[in-house]
């Protein structure tokens, strides 16, 4: 049906009036010059006139000329295979690739409905994309490095406008081997999926042998020169009662190997191996069994991780009985700023009343622990001036034996710490490097510096600060140091201790700081109490101070940790994981140090990605609440390959580079995890679209089942009578035509 109507909205009678009307005006107005010239020449100028009056005309009034029909268009049939790589497996008894079976049914499905659909064929591994030509089916290979169903379905779901796709037709093994549900996201995109299983369920064929690597556990990050566990959960079919030998490598070379005597049962067992990661950064840790005679997917026999080793945070306990000033800068000037520590504090408000504060997540303590599984938790204690009588002798006994398995104790002074707490009648006496006295052991009260013994200046403690203090025969090479306001008396070193620093008074016999071992860990005494001295006034004058390196490398001494105390600006860049799946999201985590050493959250922090496609991506980090210098971004991982990560942080005028870090996505023989059909997963997708589940074998009953009507579809079409630049040229021109002309006649 055809129409014309006007876009202004006015009536045709309107325009055809106003059209008429100009046209009379502009006879008339010629009327006069008739008997002037030829007739034709007039003629020729009314002609002019009329035809720039009516594009006049055409432009006020848009005239637009409507085509109504109906038609009727074949739906869209969206035919998905999977050219992943555990398509490739041959497991049928012919030998043919489970893709080479889906290929041949779509083709033959692509002949049979060719009339009654507008076919897309759509292959998908860890991309999915329509094919411009069916018939470049056949040059397709599977090599995809993942499975994600999720691309496929959502892939298909583009193809064309819901209401004109009749089905999704999913031909796959249905192994999931991306991040995402696609459970739920079929049941959200409103299609109809028809699930197509290809592929057999290897553990049901009485003539089938395999040995697999069913899982792998492995921590994400293990830390380095500490004892770590891996456990492989090992599968067979056909081969209960062989023996296999399984082997651990770390970036291909064997660190443990172990014998295994296959179990009956579908259940997979486990295989535990122990080794000492020494290396820190990223490794890959693969469990691997050799593949045994007429086995037949070899590919599934190992299994690989990609893991983080790192120099894990040092974890202290701060028990504090008063809320004093030396407690508060320890908390708020060095454990607060030191990326590399994290810490609890519990300091006494009211008797047996303690307030917590810490940066470790999930903690929660109300009061001194009592039980080993807490101080398991903490590499170093720190005891400041709590009185001996408010510990349990059991809870201080867990105390000790923590120490000796390897942690580290540091007891500073206090008016009731050390003897006059009462510590040196306790249990404690037997651990620390000094001999405390009574009770009555009393306080030194005159300012002083702590003089440096020759152990002292040579101790990883006063490495690089040793020239801030003196030593009994020369001065200090910094002056300017402020004094200690005092510190606790003790009765000198105990047997095997070393003493580090001394009380100038006395000749220098009484030890300030003295340290010494306790079975596998480590013990120190210091018996001042005022140390914020050393970082309040430098910071005031804005001069140098050893706070920050005294007590970061006290606490890094005690803890074993080898790596010196970093005083200056950096970041140091890690993710949450070494492996991602892919679609997985990357949590870049990156530690940023002002020039002075301290973590800090106010810098601006960026970090430049290197995607394996070769593009590069920019990442905003935002500072982590709680955790000092620590800044925090996701990035969407997208496809298989290595991310390189470098970030850069702007503090005031200071520029920070870090040293590139990776990420993996995607591992070799991902794909090769599982290899059993997973109809399972089929079936949940057709079922939560109203589709059905078929085995390839059975499937051609699903072409009956497809709604073949054609949609019928109302067309609309537009087609304006004007066009308002070429209507305006042509008006100029026909104006000025008859300009031109009426000067030559000679006419006014």
């Amino acid at each position: 049906m055809v129409h014309l109507t006007l876009e202004q909205g006015h009536s045709l009678l309107t325009m055809v009036v106003v059209a008429v009307v100009a046209v009379g005006l502009a006879r008339v107005f010629y009327r006069h010059i008739l008997g002037q010239v030829l007739p034709t020449r007039w003629r020729l100028l009314l002609g002019l006139r009329v035809a720039a009056i009516l594009l006049v005309v055409l432009l006020l009034f848009r005239p637009v000329l409507s085509l109504e029909r109906d038609e009727l268009r074949r739906r869209v049939l969206v035919l998905a295979i999977d050219n992943s790589a555990s398509m490739s497996v041959a497991d049928d008894a012919t030998g043919t690739s489970r893709f080479d079976q889906a290929r041949t049914r779509v083709l033959d499905w692509s002949a049979r409905l060719g009339r009654d659909f507008d076919l897309r064929v759509l292959p998908f591994s860890d991309q999915a994309a329509v094919l411009e030509q069916p018939g470049a089916l056949a040059a397709l290979k599977p090599t995809g490095e993942s499975t994600s169903l999720t691309r496929a379905l959502t892939a298909a779901a583009r193809v064309a406008p819901r209401s004109e796709i009749a089905a999704v037709v999913l031909f796959s093994d249905g192994i999931q081997t991306a991040a995402g549900d696609p459970v739920a996201l079929a049941r959200k995109l409103g299609l109809v999926v028809q699930t197509v299983g290809v592929g057999n369920s290897l553990k049901n064929s009485p003539s089938y042998r395999d040995v697999r690597l069913a899982d792998l556990e492995c921590p994400e990050r293990l830390p380095v020169n500490n004892r770590a566990r891996i456990t492989a959960h090992l599968g067979q079919i056909g081969l209960a009662g062989e023996v296999v030998k399984t082997l651990l490598e770390q970036d291909g070379k064997i660190v443990d190997q172990a014998e295994v005597v296959l179990r009956d049962g579908a259940a997979p067992q486990e295989v535990s191996f122990q080794f000492v990661p020494t290396v820190k950064g990223r490794h890959t840790y693969t469990v691997r069994v050799p593949p045994v005679p007429d086995e037949r997917i070899p590919r599934n026999n190992e299994r690989s991780a990609v893991v983080q080793v790192v120099e894990s945070k040092i974890r202290v306990l701060y028990l504090e009985g008063t809320l004093r000033a030396e407690y508060g800068a320890l908390v708020q000037r060095f454990f607060s700023k030191d990326p590399d520590l994290e810490f609890c504090s519990l300091v006494q408000s009211r008797p047996n009343l303690f307030v917590q504060r810490t940066n470790i997540s999930g903690l929660q303590l109300t009061g001194l622990p009592t039980d080993a599984a807490t101080l398991e938790k903490f590499d170093v204690i720190l005891l400041g001036d709590l009185d001996s009588t408010y510990w349990k002798s059991q809870a201080m006994d867990l105390m000790i034996k923590r120490v000796r398995e390897g942690a580290g104790l540091l007891a500073i002074g206090g008016y009731h710490s050390l003897g006059p707490g009462g510590y040196g009648a306790t249990a404690l006496q037997g651990v620390l490097p000094v001999v405390m006295g009574g009770r009555d052991a009393g306080q030194m009260t005159d300012p002083f510096l702590p003089v440096l013994t020759a152990e002292g200046r040579g101790h990883p403690i006063f490495a690089n600060i040793d020239k801030f203090f003196p030593s009994p025969t020369t001065p200090p090479q910094m002056v300017g140091l402020p004094p200690l306001d005092g510190c606790v008396r003790v009765q000198g070193a105990r047997p095997g201790a070393q003493v580090l620093a001394v009380h100038p008074e006395k000749g220098g016999s009484m030890p300030v700081l003295a340290v010494g071992p306790a079975g596998k860990g480590r013990t120190a005494v210091f018996t001042g109490d005022t140390t914020r001295n050393w970082q309040q006034v430098p910071h005031a004058l804005d001069q140098e101070s050893p706070f920050l390196r005294f007590w970061g490398q006290m606490i890094r001494w005690l803890a074993n940790r080898t790596d010196a105390m970093k005083v200056e600006g950096g970041i140091v860049v890690r993710t949450d994981k070494g492996y991602y799946e892919p679609d997985e999201p990357i949590t870049v985590v990156a530690a940023v140090r002002d020039p002075d050493g301290e973590g800090t959250d106010q810098a601006t922090v960026e970090a430049r990605i290197q995607t394996p496609q070769g593009t590069s991506e920019t990442l905003a980090l935002s500072a982590i609440a709680g955790s000092a210098g620590h800044y925090e971004g996701t990035l969407e991982s997208g496809r298989p390959g290595i991310y390189e990560i470098r970030v850069s942080a702007r503090l005031k005028e200071a520029l920070l580079h870090s040293d590139p870090t990776t990420a993996e996505v995607g591992k070799p023989n991902l794909e090769f995890d599982r290899l059993d059909l997973d109809d399972g997963m089929l079936t949940r997708i057709a079922n939560a679209t109203g589709g059905r589940y078929r085995h390839l074998h059975s499937a051609d009953d699903l072409i009956a089942e497809l709604d073949r009507k054609e949609q019928r579809r109302h067309v609309s079409l537009e087609q304006p009578l004007y066009d308002p630049r070429l209507f305006w040229i042509l008006f100029v021109g026909l104006l000025t035509t008859e300009w031109a002309l009426r000067r030559r006649l000679q006419l006014r």
